[in-house]
């Protein structure tokens, strides 16, 4: 949540969290608080289920926006991935707007998906492969998918606010910015086709989904895409080398997690393997993308994940280091 947001919600908190729990036929009592990152996101039990309430300052994202990625959810859910329904309010909206009069904030709830994050302790094949198939299965949806308007139309990776590096990079550091839109600037030539591109999740990292008896539940649509699908497979591998408990150069990991994961995602999407090619610059991106939000958000005061991702980052950043460096169209053969 940036600065800004973050003031407006707690000079207005008493009103929004009133307003927000009238809508959704509970009592501010009944609230949790869960974490504030991108959105105000709180727990709550009713009619003896947990549920989750999510609050959106309009800065992050727009009600057209947020439609649009409940729309998503709710096309995945009908079409059998497990994903947190969406829990309409009272009247019966996806979506519902606390007004502020300059700005407001958005309300919407979803059921609690159950399970819990997979403990990189327990982390084995079976656990790959069912995360690839889940995001195959994703992907293959994504083809026919089109969106009740274009209104609601969620946005393209080149349009996320989060890579204007111009707004967050200080200009002391000009080999950075000069990375990023070199960056940008070489991926906004790569085709897209109904195979390739289409709406992404974009984050599925082992924090946005709880396992359950083997069963994966996908949740946090918040930044969800039109994006090359190769896009979101780079993810997954990004973050289990952040791990803290996993060698981020260990190559024999990366091919052993990448053989599994593309194994259960090629069950439920082809994928042209001339694809997978560019996973090394989407890698890139990613790491870029981050740099740039740690900086927006106060890059002075680092959580222990972050910290430890900032070290040697802008070394990384401007000599150009790769991520990982193995052979990803094998993966795809």
């Amino acid at each position: 949540m940036d600065n800004k947001s973050t003031k407006i919600f707690e000079e207005n908190s008493g009103y929004i969290l009133k307003e927000a729990t009238r809508l959704y036929g509970i009592t501010e009592a009944d609230l949790t608080k869960l974490g504030s990152f991108e959105s105000y996101v709180y727990e709550y039990e009713k009619d003896n289920q947990s549920r989750i309430l999510k609050l959106t300052h309009s800065h992050h994202r727009s009600g057209q926006l947020i439609q649009g990625e409940l729309e998503w959810v709710n096309y995945l859910a009908e079409n059998k991935v497990s994903v947190p329904a969406v829990i309409p309010s009272e009247s019966g909206n996806l979506v519902e707007t606390i007004d502020l009069g300059d700005s407001y904030f958005l309300a919407y709830a979803f059921e609690k998906a159950e399970g819990k994050l997979p403990e990189s302790s327990r982390w084995d094949d079976s656990l790959f492969e069912n995360w690839g198939r889940v995001m195959g299965r994703m992907h293959a949806l994504a083809k026919s998918y089109k969106p009740s308007n274009n209104s609601i139309k969620r946005f393209h990776w080149y349009e996320d606010a989060s890579l204007r590096v111009e707004n967050h990079i200080p200009a002391s550091q000009p080999l950075v910015i000069e990375r990023c839109n070199q960056l940008k600037n070489k991926l906004r030539e790569i085709p897209t086709d109904m195979e390739s591109y289409g709406l992404i999740h974009s984050d599925i990292h082992h924090g946005n989904f709880f396992v359950n008896n083997g069963d994966i539940t996908v949740f946090d649509f918040d930044d969800c895409h039109y994006n090359w699908f190769a896009y979101d497979i780079a993810i997954p591998l990004f973050y289990v080398l952040r791990d803290s408990e996993i060698d981020p150069n260990d190559k024999s990991f990366a091919r052993h997690f990448m053989s599994r994961f593309m194994a259960g995602y090629k069950q439920e999407n082809a994928i042209d393997p001339v694809h997978l090619e560019v996973i090394p610059d989407f890698m890139k991106l990613r790491e870029l993308d981050l740099y740039i939000i740690i900086h927006a958000e106060n890059a002075q005061n680092l959580n222990g994940w972050c910290e430890r991702y900032m070290k040697n980052r802008r070394y990384s950043i401007e000599n150009k280091i790769p991520i990982i460096d193995i052979d990803f169209p094998a993966f795809g053969r």
